[in-house]
């Protein structure tokens, strides 16, 4: 678990709520109407953007922004060096007795791995590895992209709630018990529209755009190790090709 998304979004709307206590009365912030307008516009208008199954499944993608941990890039090298050097000393017939390890650690790497110790030709398994990482990052991005459609329609649907508090403003200017409710959905709306979008959807769409990146370039180091060890490379320079990809410090065997 990462703590940074929590430590975040809590934090700007922490921020937000102490300017607003310390500035005067927290209950002229409170407006039902505007949340109607913000929230349930914003969502509805998102919801008809996308398929049911992909926006609920965004949705439900929240959890990630908060419990996902990432891959420790160091233990990912060592595990697949591991591999290559049985392989190098045992044969690729040795890894099917831990079939069950890399299916536990990664479903990709345990079907590729199936595939290499059955014998399958490298281009029929990249092929395969291939398919099944473009059907992940699609899925990833599906999830990107309805926290980033949120993003965008919660100030312009905060901007509607602004129009529909000045046109009933007007309406009632010789009314000037009803001025007051009119100009706080006007610029309450705004407020809630500014805040729900940089405080919140905006910071769990790029968490969500971070997660999509880093499984996928996994995805494609497993694929690189498989692709190394049926090409029988030294696991040395298998070690060092996967360093460079995850950006780790490349040491020099002795």
């Amino acid at each position: 678990m990462d703590p940074a998304a929590i430590i975040g979004i809590l934090g700007a709307f922490t921020m937000v709520a102490v300017a607003i206590v310390i500035g005067g009365s927290p209950t002229a912030f409170i407006n039902i109407p505007s949340v109607f307008i913000v929230v349930g516009g914003g969502m509805a208008a998102t919801l008809g953007a996308f398929p049911l199954k992909d926006f609920i499944r965004g949705m439900v993608a929240i959890k990630d922004a908060f419990l996902w941990k990432a891959p420790d890039p160091i233990e990912t090298v060592e595990f697949l060096s591991e591999i290559a050097t049985k392989v190098r000393r045992e044969g690729i017939l040795a890894l099917e007795s831990e079939i069950d390890l890399y299916y536990q650690r990664d479903t990709l790497l345990g079907d590729m791995i199936r595939m290499l110790v059955d014998g399958l030709e490298l281009e029929e398994i990249k092929m395969s590895a291939e398919g099944a990482i473009a059907q992940l990052e699609e899925r990833l991005s599906t999830n990107v992209a309805v926290w980033e459609r949120l993003g965008e329609l919660f100030p312009a649907f905060g901007m509607i709630g602004t129009l529909i508090g000045l046109i009933q403003m007007l309406r009632n200017l010789n009314d000037p018990s009803a001025l007051g409710p009119g100009m706080a959905v006007a610029l309450i709306t705004t407020l809630y529209g500014a805040i729900l979008a940089n405080a919140f959807a905006i910071p769990v769409a790029s968490k969500l755009k971070k997660i999509r990146d880093t499984e996928v370039l996994y995805r494609r180091i497993y694929l690189l190790a498989i692709e190394s060890i049926q090409k029988g490379v030294n696991p040395n320079i298998l070690r060092q090709e996967l360093s460079i990809m995850l950006g780790l410090e490349v040491r020099e065997e002795v």
